[in-house]
Formats: C-alpha cells, structure tokens, sequence
C-alpha cells in the first residue's frame, strides 16, 4: 500500500462531509451542512480504512478499538458529556442571562467580542486546557450572540481561536508537556519563543476583530444577578487552582444546582432532567469523537508512510529553515490525520528529532513548532474536538465555524514570517 493510498480514508471523510455540504448549498437547500451528518461521513472512511488495513480481521478489529479507546479520546467524551450538562443546567437557572446582562451592561458592544477573546485567551492559558475553556465561556458567547451582539460563527470561532492560545502557550497544557518531553527541550526557552509568536498573533487577532465589530449593533443594558453568576465564577476559580477538569465541571454543577435551588427552588428533578438533556445534546460530537479515534487506529499505516517520506525529504534539505519547516508539516499532518495535538506531537515526536539532530534545530525551537503547528490544524479541522464542541453549543455547522476562527491562521503566518525571517537560532 503506497503512502496516497495510506491518506485515501481521511481524504474520504473530509470530501464527503465538506462535498455534501457544497453541493446542497448550490441546490439552495437551507442548513445544507446538517443534511449528511459527520457520524455518516465517516462510516465510508472507516469501511476504506477496513479494507486497507493489512493483517486478519481480528488485527483490523483491534486497531479500531484500540483508536475509539484512546484515553484523551474517552477523555474528551466525558468532558462533552459535562460541559453539555453544565450548559444546559446553568442555562435554566439563568446564570447564562445574567453573565450576558453584566457583559452588555459593562463593556461597549463593539468591544464584546475582543472581551471574549482575551477571556478565553487568558483562562486557557492559566488552566491549560481549550477544551475546558471552551466548555466554560461557549454558553456565555452563544448567550451574548444570541442577543444580537455578534455572529454565532463569530462568538464560536472567537471562543475557539482564544482558547488555543492557551493550549499552545501554557506551560500546564498537555501539547506543552509532550512538546518538551518529545524533545527534551528546557521549558523556559520554549516558552519564551512561544510567547512572542502566540502574542504577536494575539495582538494581530484583537486588531481584526476590533476592525470586523467597528459596526456592531448596540445592546440595551440589562440587569445582571451577581448571585446567578456564581457558578460561573466558582468554576473559574476552580480552574485557576488546578484541579482537574472532571472535578471541576462535577463541582460547579452541584454549585449550580444549589444557587437554583436557593434562588428560585429549582428542585433535584428538574436538575436531574436538564443534566440528562445538556448529555443528550452533545450525543453526536462524542459518537463522532469515537469514530475519529478508529479511523486513526486504522490508518496508523498511513503516519508510518508519513514518516518515512519525511525522513527522505530531509536528506535533500538545505538549511535549519527547511528543517523547521519540516517539522511543521510533519506534526501538521499527523494531527489532520488523528484530529488529536497531544498525540500528533507524541507521534512525530522522535522524526520532528532526528531532523533536529541532522540540522542543529536547538531542542527548544523544535518543541515550539511542534506545539504551534499543531494546536493551529488542531483549531481548524472541523472534526476537531475544540471546533465540534464549540459548534454543538451554537448549534451551528463546524465548517461554518472554520473560516472565521482568525487567531488560527494568523499564529499560522506569524511562525511561518518568524521562522523565515530569523537571523539565528537563540541558544
């Protein structure tokens, strides 16, 4: 099997799902991207990925399964599972309405949607984690946009592009700690490199979107219930010291339930029934996430090409430019391949390496690109987890999502000019 072939499944995924989407946009049909479902444009990826996959059926069977059970592929279903929850309980409580009332009482509706960018940007990168960030401010910039603030593929793309800065800049982010590890890079450093690309692009992002909302719509003040925002805030608070995901989403839904109850005598069966609703709603992104990881598990033929098409490119390569470049489309496309940063990184880790190695990359640049190149795919694919979970709270296409979601493309220009423009490589 030659490396295209390898590609063929995820190449079927993709064009299924985006071509349908187009083709029912040319015949006029109204949510054009919601008549073929991704869980169904998947299943003929899957079906090619069986075919292609050499060994007996019980080897294609335990590659599959091995890929649905990934630990950060349960991971991220639970933590759907949660945020849903919560979304749907804080929502009925009204805690949702009283974050937007505060918002649009305090901050000029053109500034709204930087607000939400820097908030995003800044929980992410103190929790290091986009998808509980996403999770947390999602509801409160679908409220906001829903009340005619902004778009909703701008709120959503927005809460997504902050989000990833974070993911990429943390120094407690699991892509950090795989990058550094991966290379045996000093962490410092590669923050330091980080940190200038990530913000040059933030601050870049912050002057597009303030161009975009120059002509927002004004809101009217609304009353806002400090006592509503409680769980909001206990949430954050709770992300800022530490503790893990699970917990804190387990913690600020009982804290929810207890300031509904306080307030307004929201009783354990109405907040039984709004848990099981917000898990209903986001049935789909975690069946969708399961089948992302079996056809990962199916394809791992097709990195394995990968990688060794890589190792021959680098034998002609000319300069450390080429080289870290390099490194950028090897991470690039894994994380296409697997829809997973963390794992992309772990996987062309040893290649990203050994071209290193061959072109004195110190270990630091190397553990940078890794980092920044991955979480950029990561915030563009639409079968990505932080895209598909931003989506389903807006209910809204995840392509649709994708061409707004600025600070992605920018932190993409921003390396690719300060790779290409560096003089020498900081020691």
């Amino acid at each position: 099997m030659n490396s295209l072939l390898s590609f063929t499944p995820i190449f079927v995924f993709v064009g299924t799902y985006v071509g349908s989407g187009i083709y029912f946009t040319w015949l006029g049909i109204e949510k054009a991207f919601y008549q073929v479902s991704p869980t169904v444009s998947i299943l003929p990826a899957l079906m090619l990925a069986w075919i292609l996959y050499k060994g007996s059926h019980n080897d294609r069977m335990k590659a599959f399964i091995d890929g649905v059970r990934h630990s950060d592929i349960i991971t991220m279903c639970i933590l759907f599972f949660l945020a849903g929850a919560f979304g749907t309980v804080t929502s009925a409580i009204g805690s949702v309405d009283a974050v937007v009332g505060l918002a649009v009482s305090c901050i000029p509706s053109q500034f709204l949607i930087i607000g939400i960018f820097i908030a995003c940007a800044a929980i992410s990168t103190a929790i290091g984690t986009s998808m509980g960030t996403i999770a947390t401010c999602a509801p409160i910039a679908a409220a906001l946009a829903h009340s005619g603030a902004f778009s909703m593929t701008l709120a959503m793309a927005t809460v997504v592009g902050g989000s990833m800065f974070g993911d990429s800049l943390s120094m407690i982010s699991d892509t950090t700690i795989a990058a550094v590890l991966s290379q045996g890079a000093d962490m410092r450093k590669k923050f330091k490199i980080n940190a200038i690309v990530a913000i040059t692009a933030a601050v870049i992002t912050i002057g597009i979107l303030l161009f975009i909302s120059h002509d927002g719509v004004m809101l009217e003040p609304q009353a806002a219930s400090m006592f509503l925002m409680i769980p909001y805030i206990f949430l954050i608070a709770l992300a800022f010291a530490g503790l893990n995901p699970f917990v804190v989403l387990v913690l600020a839904l009982m804290c929810a339930w207890l300031i509904g109850y306080v307030h307004h005598g929201y009783s354990l069966i109405a907040f039984g029934k709004d848990i099981d609703a917000g898990c209903v709603s986001m049935h789909e992104i975690a069946l969708l996430s399961l089948l992302v990881g079996g056809l990962s598990g199916l394809s791992a033929a097709a990195l394995a090409a990968l990688g060794r098409l890589l190792e021959r490119c680098v034998g002609s390569a000319k300069s450390s430019k080429t080289g870290q470049y390099l490194i950028g489309a090897l991470v690039s496309v894994c994380d296409m391949c697997m829809a997973n940063n963390t794992v992309a990184i772990v996987f062309s880790g040893q290649i990203a390496k050994d071209i290193a190695s061959r072109h004195k990359i110190p270990t630091h640049y190397t553990a940078a690109w890794l980092d920044i190149f991955s979480c950029v795919v990561q915030g563009l694919i639409p079968y990505g987890a932080q895209v598909l979970l931003a989506s389903s709270i807006g209910e809204i296409s995840p392509l649709s999502v994708v061409p707004e979601i600025y600070y992605c493309y920018v932190l993409f220009g921003v390396t690719v000019f300060y790779i290409g423009t560096q003089k020498r490589l900081m020691a």
